[in-house]
Parts: structure tokens; C-alpha cells; sequence
């Protein structure tokens, strides 16, 4: 017999397990979390993490009324910076990465365009920018029309810059394309492929120089798709029109007749629903035309500020 059966427990007794002290991994022996935290700080008392403005990269520009602009990834750092200082002349600015872009942190939870308007709900009560001119473009105009829905007093004047009020058929169609194409086309052709369409064709043309050599670098740096589908999805996933009734302030709504990814239809009917809107479409100008036409589009933001 084995001498170690000598030395067998009583019957229904388990063998005596050392307890690990709680918070320690058991593979690593080292303390985790218990409670895992995207921000990975403490949160305050309302649930609103404290270190999010570290995660999400802001900056604050010029002196005056505050403006805040909801920028896509699409304006190249070149036209952000001119828009930001048109606009700093007579507003203080304040634009920020929106979480898994840019400087800012990953996004590690679910995007939806309500999440990313409460983000910019928290980063504006830490800037202190309250009663504020909320300037969308793009998916920026999804965010801004969430903000000024669910948090009205922060909100004093509302712009909507080539906005979508929800998916249709046509907008999943082409978005289920731009999803396809940033999963097989290689970085070059895809930056050109979003060049076609965000930029009227004179405007390319007379920029080429500047769009190629973008598309050289996107071969550096290429095209993450998961990220992409993950955004294009969250703008399909959105509906505006629920919204529209519940904000008060004055709306601008701006739209180019040529614009090939937010149709110019978008924004008349999100001028129609809106209780205070005013309307203003360009002839031309493309997708973004804040940038094409910037001096045309900050003379009418000024002017519908100016008016109360």
C-alpha cells in the first residue's frame, strides 16, 4: 500500500484550500481591480469618471462667447485649424477628440452617438462652458442635436452642418459601401476613394497636390476598419427625429445641394422638425463645405448668432 493512503481525510471532509487575499490575480499574484473602470481612476459620486479629460484631448482657443465645435475626422489638422481660428476671433473655442480618435483614449464602449454626447456633456462642465453655441459638422451634427435635446441648459444656440436625421435606405447604402471599401482597399485608394466623396470636383482639383500626398501618408498610417464600421454604424444606428421636438434653443441647419453623403434632404427636413430653425443651403460646397466655402460658413454662423 501506498504510504501516502495512510494519511487519507475523513470521509466528507475536502481538502484545505489556502484562500487568496481578494484582489489578487491568481495566475500573476498581483492586485487587479475589481471592478474594471475604463478611465482606471476613481469616480465621483454622480458615476461621471474624473480622469476622463485625460482620456479625452481638448483645447481651449481665443477669448469671448463660448463656442464649441464637434469636428469629424474627416477635416484634415489644415482646415481644422483655419476654422478654429476664424471662429477664435470673436468666440473662446472649445474642440476635443472624441474617444477612439485623434490624441484621445480608446474607445472601449459601445459607440453610440448618445454615449459621445454625454462625453462632451462632462468635458464641457469641466471647461466651464455653459449656455454655449454648439457647432456640429458631419457626425458632429448627431452629437450637438443629442446634446441640445438631452442637456438644454448648456446649449444656447445650436448648428447643424450637413446633419442626417436617420438611417435610411439610401444612407445604408452607402455607408455598408464606405464599410467595404475600408476593409479591402488598400490605404492609398481608400483616402482618394473618401476624397471623391466628401470634396466637389473643382476643389480637388485644384487641391490635388495635397490630397495625394494625404493619400501617401494613409499608407503609413492605414485605415483601421473595425474603427470605421463601429463609427458608420453608430451613425446608422441613430435617430434625430425624436429629439428635434425637445430643443428649444434657435437652430441653424445648413446643407450643400451637392453633398454626397448627407443629401441635402436631411437637412430640410431637420429644418422642418425643428421648433426654431432656420435653413440655409449652398448650391455648392460638398460634404464640407465648413471647409470648402469656410468663409461663407462662418459669415452665416455669425450673422444667425448675432440675431439671437
Amino acid at each position: 500500500m501506498d504510504a501516502r493512503e495512510n494519511h487519507r481525510r475523513p470521509h466528507g471532509h475536502a481538502p484545505a484550500l489556502r484562500r487568496r487575499p481578494r484582489g489578487i490575480h491568481r495566475r500573476t499574484n498581483r492586485r487587479v481591480s475589481e471592478k474594471p473602470n475604463y478611465c482606471h481612476q476613481q469616480q465621483r459620486p454622480d458615476g461621471t469618471c474624473r480622469d476622463l479629460f485625460r482620456h479625452l484631448q481638448r483645447q481651449v482657443t481665443g477669448h469671448g462667447r463660448p463656442l464649441v465645435l464637434t469636428i469629424p475626422l474627416s477635416l484634415g489638422p489644415q482646415a481644422r485649424a483655419a476654422l478654429v481660428a476664424a471662429f477664435a476671433v470673436k468666440y473662446r473655442v472649445l474642440t476635443y477628440d472624441s474617444r477612439g480618435t485623434g490624441r484621445s483614449g480608446p474607445a472601449k464602449r459601445q459607440q453610440t452617438i448618445e454615449a459621445f454626447a454625454d462625453d462632451l456633456y462632462e468635458l464641457m462642465k469641466e471647461a466651464d462652458f455653459e449656455n454655449a453655441v454648439v457647432v456640429g459638422l458631419s457626425t458632429g451634427t448627431g452629437v450637438a442635436t443629442a446634446l441640445a435635446a438631452n442637456y438644454q441648459d448648456r446649449v444656447s444656440h445650436l448648428v447643424l452642418a450637413a446633419p442626417w436625421t436617420h438611417g435610411d435606405a439610401d444612407l445604408h447604402v452607402l455607408q455598408n459601401i464606405r464599410k467595404a471599401a475600408a476593409r479591402t482597399m488598400p490605404p492609398d485608394a481608400y483616402s482618394h476613394f473618401n476624397t471623391l466623396l466628401i470634396y466637389p470636383p473643382d476643389y480637388r482639383r485644384q487641391r490635388f497636390e495635397r490630397f495625394n500626398s494625404m493619400a501617401l501618408q494613409a499608407c503609413v498610417t492605414p485605415q483601421d476598419p473595425v474603427l470605421i464600421s463601429a463609427r458608420l454604424d453608430a451613425i446608422l444606428a441613430f435617430d434625430a427625429r425624436p429629439l428635434y421636438s425637445r430643443i428649444e434653443c434657435p437652430a441653424l441647419v445648413m446643407g450643400a445641394r451637392d453633398d454626397l453623403i448627407m443629401p441635402c434632404w436631411f437637412a430640410q427636413e431637420a429644418a422642418a422638425a425643428l421648433p426654431r430653425a432656420r435653413l440655409v443651403l449652398f448650391d455648392q460646397g460638398g460634404h464640407l463645405f465648413a471647409e470648402t466655402r469656410s468663409a461663407d460658413f462662418v459669415k452665416e454662423v455669425n450673422t444667425f448668432i448675432d440675431e439671437g
